[in-house]
């Protein structure tokens, strides 16, 4: 494994080979490490609901990283951003909790989602509480329709304001509607030509970016993405990719990283077309993970994922990648348990910290910081 020794011993076995292994030859200069194409982070997502979880992970943030992902996930408050009203003070809450917390030291990666969390309709709405039944007239509108449009521009701009991104995503996962509705995504490209058109006037040096999920390379659903997300690709700046493939592949032994498909990672650039990509959310599970509900269960371990860290940053860095996102730091068991009630869903991410449930470091995150310590780029 590439840990910290294990890096220094490789050092010096390429110094030794380099001198011949001779008192006798020309003294050499030490090898420098290479340098990281990429940013790398992670999303402020919690491991408990309390103040202290929030403390800790935001400094972790810091400590670990030098981009962080704020990923609005609760929908967008519809009718308040169209017509440049107040938002419910529970979203203010959420928006001034994310900017206060944040370290001045890192870049900001906006997400806001316009899709659903099952990815085939328009998002929810925002207001008291998260993901709520979308009100009214809102219900029957799709991402075509003007008042969509506006108010999601409008939600965007003000967001974009307060943030202050480098890079801001207004397509999450946008791939997985063509898999899950060819013709909602006719629809969503309306929207997209619309929403880049337009951020990109107001903001031309923002990095705008839509993003897919991948999947085994040449299955049926890949093989559809590559064909249809190229319109899509006329509306993005930077591809970004959300890639689990120790429960969204279907090679055998997935929770082996040693196991995947050569062309994993890289098949993204088939979709980019020449553009640059971006991790925008990834992870391994640490330890073995049983779904019952999804007929689903997959063996790993520290070892293994940090496997998958080295894969993951040596092929990011090889396909010049914009940025790496961790999705959560450490393991979220205590909030899996309370506040989101063991959901089958929320399972299939709770155990890939880089952190245990007791909040110790596992490998992986040796790994992480050896290549955090690597010159930007």
């Amino acid at each position: 494994m590439f840990i910290r020794a294990a890096i220094i011993i490789i050092f010096a076995q390429l110094f030794l080979t380099a001198c011949g292994g001779s008192s006798n030859s020309s003294p050499e200069t030490p090898v420098e490490p290479e340098n990281r194409s990429f940013y790398m982070g992670f999303t402020p997502w919690l491991y408990e609901a309390t103040l202290d979880a929030q403390s800790t992970t935001y400094t972790r943030l810091a400590t670990h990283g030098d981009i962080v992902k704020h990923h609005l996930q609760a929908g967008v408050p519809w009718e308040e951003a169209y017509a440049g009203t107040a938002y419910h003070p529970n979203v203010e809450a959420e928006i001034e909790g994310r900017l206060s917390n944040t370290a001045n030291n890192l870049t900001v990666f906006l997400a806001i989602d316009s899709l659903n969390v099952g990815r085939d309709a328009l998002a929810d709405n925002w207001g008291e509480s998260t993901n709520m039944p979308l009100p009214g007239e809102w219900a029957s509108r799709s991402w075509s329709s003007p008042e969509v449009i506006a108010a999601y521009v409008n939600f965007a701009s003000d967001m974009i304001d307060r943030f202050q991104p480098t890079y801001f995503e207004y397509g999450t996962e946008a791939g997985e509607l063509i898999v899950n509705d060819v013709d909602g995504f006719d629809d969503y490209l309306i929207f997209a030509s619309a929403v880049y058109t337009e951020l990109k006037t107001l903001y031309p040096n923002l990095q705008l970016i839509t993003s897919t999920t991948l999947k085994t390379p040449g299955s049926n659903n890949m093989n559809l993405i590559i064909d249809r997300y190229d319109d899509l690709m006329a509306f993005t700046d930077v591809l970004g990719v959300s890639v689990y493939p120790y429960v969204f592949f279907d090679h055998n032994n997935r929770g082996d990283p040693n196991n995947l498909p050569v062309n994993w990672l890289s098949q993204a650039t088939t979709i980019a077309n020449g553009k640059p990509i971006a991790i925008s959310e990834t992870g391994w599970i640490g330890e073995n993970l049983s779904i019952p509900e999804y007929s689903y269960a997959e063996q790993s371990d520290a070892s293994k994922q940090n496997a998958f860290v080295v894969k993951l940053l040596e092929e990011s860095n090889t396909l010049n990648a914009e940025f790496v996102i961790w999705w959560t730091i450490a393991d979220y068991d205590a909030l899996w348990n309370d506040t989101l009630a063991q959901d089958p869903l929320a399972k299939i991410w709770k155990d890939i910290g880089l952190y245990d449930e007791s909040q110790m470091p596992r490998t992986g995150l040796s790994t992480w910081d050896d290549w955090l310590s690597r010159t930007k780029n």
